[in-house]
């Protein structure tokens, strides 16, 4: 090798021992522990679902499955013990009382 080789050889690898140093991140008190606050939130839309119905004398007895504690049937409120299967009884309308829906 040359001597300008060998001195161009020299630089750079001094450089590059250099280099990990100015890049190294600084240590200091509480260095070693973070803290941070993650806030989550999970949206569950409300569902109802008839799985059964059947005609009783009454009424209508209804089998369902809902993640809510109470639903509205009618302007009726009807309140559950827990989410899940649970039987809704509709009674029926009076005789001679005429039930229109959908308006």
């Amino acid at each position: 090798m040359t001597g300008s080789r060998l001195q161009s050889a020299r630089a750079t690898l001094g450089a590059l021992m250099l280099a990990p140093m100015l890049c190294a991140a600084e240590s200091s008190l509480g260095a070693g522990s973070a803290t941070a606050r993650v806030r989550l939130v999970v949206v569950v839309p409300p569902v109802f679902q008839v799985l059964q119905s059947t005609q009783t004398a009454e009424g209508h007895d209804y089998l369902v499955w809902t993640n809510m504690k109470s639903i509205m049937i009618g302007g009726r409120e009807y309140r559950f013990a827990r989410p899940g299967e649970n039987t809704v009884h509709v009674p029926a309308p009076p005789a001679g009382a005429w039930v229109v829906h959908g308006l």
